[in-house]
């Protein structure tokens, strides 16, 4: 019904589009005398449509007056196939052909003449047609979930974001040059150190965690290439020392228009995406917007099977192009394997989704997920040529569920903070740091608590006069462990916490480090010149019975009052 797309003022123009046949075919299912000539046909039907308007409507089938509705109120008298099946679940001619170029036509083409109802029609449907029931996301219980991997994300990626600015900073991060992926050495390393391991533990799935970081990093703007070595940018070492969260959205917004990789040059059964002569496929900057904002749509803590998200898309459509030459991609043969000719969306934008969720979106944290081995979790691509030869068409193929997690509504803006609800859930017992919330504290709090104390049990730290030290040397600042303690206790540390900082800030005050000073040897002479010459006297200091050390930040002047002595000393 979308041949054309032609749009009629009136129905009596729309039906002279119809040969005397086509007229006949439609004219005998709503009368039972009809005229011979067309021009009275075509009059003859105009007259009674709109005499008999509901009668002719209760003669279609729920999907027949489901189209309609669509068409008037939604889509500007147009019937949109895609839509109309991502929503309803079929399409609505069963019965009869639904081919305008037939003699015999179902009776929606005398309401969509071209692809469209003529407007003068359309205002007389909206008086007894009703407003469809508005679409929205059909979400899913855990409960459906059987024999499912279910992965609570955000917790792990800020741990893991930590590990790799840690990474990077050691100079551990090795890439290539041109495309800046991993080098298999380098994802090894991050592969071990990965908070809770990568998604698939198997080889032959992956490495999806631990090739994803080192992308992320460089298309977040946290990292840059120096030679083969990833060392942080201005931006990635400001956010080391803020919130990890932060750091996770600010990496989220970058990444939308990087250009380092095509996510769906990850599904390498699918062939000719680097095609000679033309790119075989749009930017990826082009289809991320679109994902993102799908994403917005979803609501926090819930469950939604990633198919119910590529049907949303299409029935609101909020879709996105992948191709600029679909004839040049083709699953195992160019020629007999060409997507040219077939229904791509579960083949390039579902599994582009899948990927961008999977190796992306839940490697930061955003998404929560359940899935499973990838082997014949999807059977959509089946019918094309060369799909026996494979198990699967990407890795990707097991991801059956998303859910939107706190962090993800902070990254995407559905909130403007991000914490943990118990924040305040902690309590000290002596030097014992107990948490008593329900959820899970945030990464920050947890790496924190681990530089100060020693952790006893999952939420149990011991502090001590050693911990905080060791905090101390590692560039902790008193001050600041103090307001923290403060910050995660809805009461008061206590005295013996409060009284052990206190003696250490105490302590520390005691010897203050004032900078590097400069020792010189002296001759006896020169020496005695020196400590008795009322201008350089002030500058130094006598250290033994042949050294001098002048003060820090005086070594200029002193050199220079040296000079008016006439004496030099080489540099």
């Amino acid at each position: 019904m979308t041949q054309n797309n032609q749009n009629f003022e009136t129905l009596k123009q729309g039906l002279t589009a119809y040969t005397v046949p086509q007229l006949k075919s439609l004219g005998t299912q709503i009368s039972k005398k009809l005229p011979t000539r067309k021009a009275e046909l075509v009059n003859h039907i105009n007259e009674l449509v709109f005499r008999n308007l509901e009668e002719i409507v209760k003669k279609l089938d729920e999907l027949g007056v489901a189209a309609l509705e669509e068409a008037v109120f939604n889509w500007g008298g147009e019937f949109k196939t895609k839509q109309f099946i991502a929503k309803y679940g079929a399409y609505p001619i069963l019965s009869t052909s639904h081919n305008p170029y037939r003699d015999d036509l179902h009776l929606l083409f005398l309401f969509f003449i071209k692809g469209g109802i003529p407007t003068d029609l359309q205002h007389k449907l909206k008086t007894i047609l009703h407003q469809p029931e508005t679409e929205s996301i059909k979400y899913s219980s855990q409960k459906d979930f059987q024999d499912l991997i279910i992965r609570e994300t955000e917790l792990a990626a800020a741990m893991n974001l930590s590990m790799m600015i840690d990474m990077v900073n050691d100079g551990k991060l090795k890439v290539s040059g041109k495309t800046g992926r991993p080098t298999a050495a380098t994802m090894k390393k991050i592969n071990a150190a990965l908070y809770d391991g990568d998604f698939y533990e198997d080889d032959e799935y992956g490495p999806l965690q631990s090739f994803a970081w080192p992308l992320l990093l460089q298309g977040g703007g946290m990292a840059e290439l120096d030679g083969n070595t990833l060392k942080l940018t201005k931006k990635g070492t400001a956010v080391a020392k803020k919130d990890l969260a932060y750091g996770i959205k600010t990496i989220w917004k970058k990444w939308e228009k990087t250009t380092l990789i095509d996510e769906f040059s990850r599904v390498t059964h699918i062939k000719g995406q680097k095609a000679a002569k033309g790119r075989a496929l749009l930017s990826p900057v082009r289809r991320r917007p679109a994902i993102n904002n799908i994403l917005s749509h979803l609501k926090e803590g819930r469950w939604v099977s990633v198919d119910e998200v590529s049907r949303y898309m299409l029935s609101e459509d909020l879709g996105f192009e992948m191709t600029n030459y679909a004839w040049k991609l083709y699953i195992l043969d160019p020629h007999y394997g060409s997507l040219d000719y077939c229904y791509t969306w579960p083949l390039l934008q579902l599994r582009y989704m899948l990927v961008y969720f999977f190796e992306y979106c839940a490697t930061l944290g955003i998404l929560d997920v359940a899935y499973k081995k990838p082997e014949y979790a999807r059977e959509d691509f089946r019918d094309n040529w060369g799909a026996d030869e494979y198990d699967y068409l990407s890795v990707y193929d097991g991801l059956m569920y998303i859910r939107m997690n706190r962090l993800g509504a902070y990254v995407l803006g559905a909130s403007e903070h991000y914490g943990s609800e118990d924040a305040k859930a902690f309590c000290i017992v002596d030097t014992l740091i107990q948490y008593k919330g329900k959820s899970t504290p945030s990464a920050d709090i947890l790496l924190y608590l681990d530089k100060i104390a020693d952790r006893k049990e999952t939420s149990q730290w011991q502090i001590s006069e050693s911990t905080l030290a060791m905090a101390v040397k590692n560039g902790e600042k008193i001050a600041d462990i103090k307001a923290f303690l403060n910050d995660i206790t809805s009461r008061n540390p206590g005295k013996l916490v409060m009284n052990m900082l206190d003696e250490m800030m105490d302590m520390a005050a005691g010897v203050v480090d004032k900078g590097t000073a400069t020792l010189y040897e002296c001759h006896a002479q020169a020496r005695k010149q020196i400590l008795s010459n009322r201008q350089l006297n002030q500058l130094c200091l006598p250290a033994g019975d042949a050294h001098i050390v002048v003060l820090p930040g005086k070594k200029k002047a002193f050199l220079n009052q040296l000079e008016s002595l006439g004496i030099i000393v080489e540099r």
